[in-house]
């Protein structure tokens, strides 16, 4: 298994393996991620800022996910407590988005594959610790995190929610110290 970065060329089948996740989510009953998104620009743009990253094997890309080490003001309010203690302004935290396995590659250890490859890639940057959340309802999410190690935190409120009408707001948030 490699994880590098997404090439532009990649991103079609990038918006595959993420639309793979949302008919995932959807059977679970699980607003998130439905309604277009993520949508084609929010890759486009991690793609553009080295933020996309994906897993191959053999040749296929079969799994997904977003780091970033410059923060997420998402994570500025917590209704909990981070274990670090950091900002959006000056972040010392990755953050890790978008988490995706193609439908025909679940239960090959990939999107633990990315969780680790993501806190190599935080480690790389000097980051204190990685954070990433999930809806509430997202049992298979949750469970992951706790599987690598994550400590639930607590709630946070994501704005982009906003802009999707009756969309759930709340996430749950959780952090690795590395």
């Amino acid at each position: 298994m490699e994880f590098r970065p997404t090439a532009p060329a990649e991103i079609d089948r990038v918006m595959e393996i993420l639309a793979d996740g949302r008919d995932a989510l959807a059977a679970l009953g699980i607003d998130q991620w439905q309604q277009g998104y993520p949508h084609r620009e929010a890759i486009e743009a991690d793609v553009e800022w080295g933020e996309s990253y994906v897993a191959e094997v053999d040749g296929q890309l079969l799994a997904t996910c977003m780091v970033s080490v410059r923060g997420d003001r998402n994570y500025d309010a917590i209704d909990g407590a981070w274990l670090t203690d950091s900002t959006s302004e000056e972040p010392r935290y990755a953050a890790i988005h978008r988490v995706a396995v193609a439908a025909d590659a679940k239960g090959r250890g990939l999107a633990k594959f990315l969780m680790a490859s993501a806190e190599q890639l935080a480690r790389q940057h000097d980051c204190e610790s990685v954070r990433v959340d999930t809806h509430p309802g997202n049992a298979p999410m949750r469970s992951l995190a706790l599987s690598c190690g994550f400590t639930e935190c607590g709630i946070i409120f994501v704005h982009e929610a906003g802009n999707v009408p009756n969309a759930t707001p709340q996430r749950v948030a959780f952090e690795k110290l590395l």
